[in-house]
C-alpha cells in the first residue's frame, strides 16, 4: 500500500489500531475525523516505534500499526510466503537471541533465520522439532521468563574471525539514496534536488572509497527509477552481500530555521547494533567538524531500511534541506565533497580499527 490518506474509513482504522493499542484520541475517540489530537496520537506512536515523528501515516509508520496488532500468542508462526510479520514475530526472535540462537536484528519478519534459529531452540529444549511457534513451544519460553528478562540480548559480532584476516579491501560497502519527503506543500520542489543531492553525495563517496582500495556499489540502478522505492533498496542491499550499508537522506522539517547532522543506527526492542552505533558516532564527528554543522546528535531508531537490512547499515542526515542556507550548500559540490569524504574517513577508520 502507498501512503494511508486521511480520509473515510481510513481515518477510522487508524485510530482503531491507535486505541487499541492505549493511545489517547481525546474526548471524540473514533470519529473518522483527523484533528489535533489523533495527530498527536500518530506522532507519539512513531516516537514509540523509532520512526520519524511527523503525525502523517506513510507506508512505514502504517506498517508499524499494523505489526503493533499482534502480541505472541495470538497465532502459529511458521515459516511461509509472505512470511508472517508483527509485534510478536519481533518478540519471538528477541528471545532467540537473548539465548544465543538468532544472531540478527529482531526485525519482525519470520524469515529463513528466524525458522533456523526456532529449530535450534526446540533441539536444544528437546521437545518435538518443527520449526512452528505455537503454545507448546510458547510455555517452554515462558519457563525461561526470569532467564530472558534478566539478560541483556546478545549482539551479532560485525567482523568474523574470518573476516578479520581480510585485508582493507576484503570489506565491502553498499551506499543507498532514495525515499520521499512525504506530506509536506514543498514534495514536489524538494524530491527532484533531494534525488540529485543524495545521487551526487554517494558517487563521491564511492569514488573516495574505492582510491582508498574499498568496494563499494549503490542500491539504486542508474537505469531504472523505480529502484529509488524503499522495499526495492532493501532488497538490493540484502543481495549485495555486503558488510556496512551507508543510507544518505536529507533532514526535513517545518520549521524552516532547523539544521545540523544527524546519524541513526538501528535499535530494537531491548538490543541495538554495537558496530552501527560505533559507525555512526564517527560519521557524526566528522560531519560536524568538517562541515561546522550544529550536531543533532547520533540516534537508535527502527526505520526499515536498518531493520530489515542483514548488514550493518547506518542512516546519514548531513543537513536540512528544507533549511535555505544548508539547502544552497547542498547543491555546492565542494559540500557534497565534503559529505562523502567524512563518509569515507569514518568508514575507513574503523576498518582499520
Amino acid at each position: 500500500m502507498a501512503n494511508k490518506e486521511y480520509t473515510g474509513s481510513n481515518v477510522v482504522d487508524v485510530q482503531r489500531r491507535l486505541r487499541l493499542l492505549g493511545y489517547d484520541l481525546g474526548i471524540s475517540e473514533i470519529d473518522g475525523i483527523i484533528g489535533p489530537r489523533t495527530k498527536e496520537a500518530v506522532k507519539k506512536f512513531q516516537q514509540d516505534r523509532g520512526l520519524v515523528a511527523t503525525g502523517f501515516v506513510d507506508e512505514e509508520t502504517w506498517q508499524e500499526l499494523v505489526d503493533a496488532g499482534y502480541k505472541v500468542g495470538d497465532r502459529l508462526l511458521y515459516l511461509k510466503q509472505p512470511p508472517f510479520r508483527g509485534d510478536d514475530v519481533k518478540t519471538l526472535q528477541l528471545w532467540l537471541k537473548t539465548l544465543g540462537f538468532y544472531k540478527s536484528d529482531e526485525n519482525g519478519i519470520f524469515c529463513n533465520k528466524t525458522q533456523k534459529a526456532l529449530i535450534e531452540f526446540q533441539k536444544n529444549m528437546n521437545i518435538p522439532v518443527d520449526g512452528i511457534f505455537g503454545e507448546s513451544t510458547l510455555q517452554y519460553f515462558r519457563n525461561l521468563r526470569r532467564i530472558l528478562d534478566s539478560q541483556r540480548p546478545s549482539n551479532y559480532p560485525f567482523i568474523k574471525e574470518s573476516m578479520r584476516k581480510k585485508e582493507l579491501g576484503g570489506i565491502k560497502v553498499m551506499l543507498d539514496y532514495g525515499g520521499n519527503i512525504n506530506n509536506t506543500k514543498n514534495d514536489i520542489k524538494f524530491f527532484k534536488d533531494k534525488i540529485y543531492i543524495c545521487k551526487s553525495i554517494v558517487n563521491f563517496c564511492k569514488d573516495f572509497l574505492l582510491f582508498s582500495g574499498i568496494e563499494s556499489a549503490v542500491t539504486v540502478s542508474e537505469f531504472d527509477s523505480s529502484s529509488l522505492f524503499l522495499r526495492d533498496r532493501i532488497t538490493c542491499a540484502n543481495k549485495s552481500n555486503a558488510d556496512i550499508l551507508i543510507s544518505i537522506n536529507l533532514g526535513f522539517s517545518l520549521d524552516s530555521d532547523a539544521n545540523g547532522s544527524s546519524c541513526f543506527y538501528f535499535r530494537g526492542i531491548r538490543s541495538y547494533s554495537e558496530t552501527g552505533k560505533i559507525i555512526a558516532n564517527l560519521i557524526q564527528d566528522r560531519l560536524v567538524s568538517n562541515l561546522n554543522a550544529t550536531d543533532c546528535r547520533v540516534h537508535g531508531a527502527s526505520y526499515s531500511i536498518l531493520r530489515e537490512t542483514t548488514m550493518t547499515t547506518v542512516v546519514v542526515e548531513p543537513a536540512f534541506i528544507s533549511n535555505l542556507k544548508d539547502r544552497e550548500n547542498l547543491l555546492n559540490t565542494e559540500y557534497q565533497m565534503k559529505i562523502s569524504e567524512s563518509v569515507g574517513e569514518a568508514v575507513i577508520e574503523f576498518l582499520k580499527d
